[in-house]
């Protein structure tokens, strides 16, 4: 059985390479370093700087390529499930409250939420 749990997390206003590549490295010093990383085309998981990091690391880079979903399926069903039960739901005050109520709904999810092994 393997299920999925999120390794790192981090909220910013601002999705950019700096902010992933430094959510990539906080993972990799808690957790085994995969083979392969899995993301989207978007600019910062294609910038030089997050494939640099991927190459530090020796870890392949994986892309879904417009078509192909399948490879970040995981990631992707997170982020839906995410925006479903809890950033549609929750009502935030400060960005300080969406970073604290991001982290307990991960910590949550990862701990005590029911999922289906795959």
């Amino acid at each position: 059985d393997q299920t999925y749990k999120i390794l790192s997390q981090n909220v910013s206003k601002y999705m950019t390479s700096k902010l992933v590549s430094h959510t990539l490295i906080e993972a990799l010093k808690k957790n085994k370093k995969p083979e392969y990383l899995h993301s989207d085309m978007g600019s910062q998981y294609t910038s030089s700087i997050f494939e640099h990091v991927l190459e530090g690391h020796e870890i392949r880079h994986s892309y879904s390529q417009k078509g192909h979903p399948y490879d970040n399926g995981p990631i992707e069903a997170f982020h839906s499930i995410l925006k479903r039960e809890f950033a549609f739901q929750t009502r935030f005050t400060s960005f300080e409250d969406v970073v604290l109520k991001t982290e307990n709904y991960i910590h949550w999810y990862n701990t005590e939420r029911i999922r289906i092994a795959v």
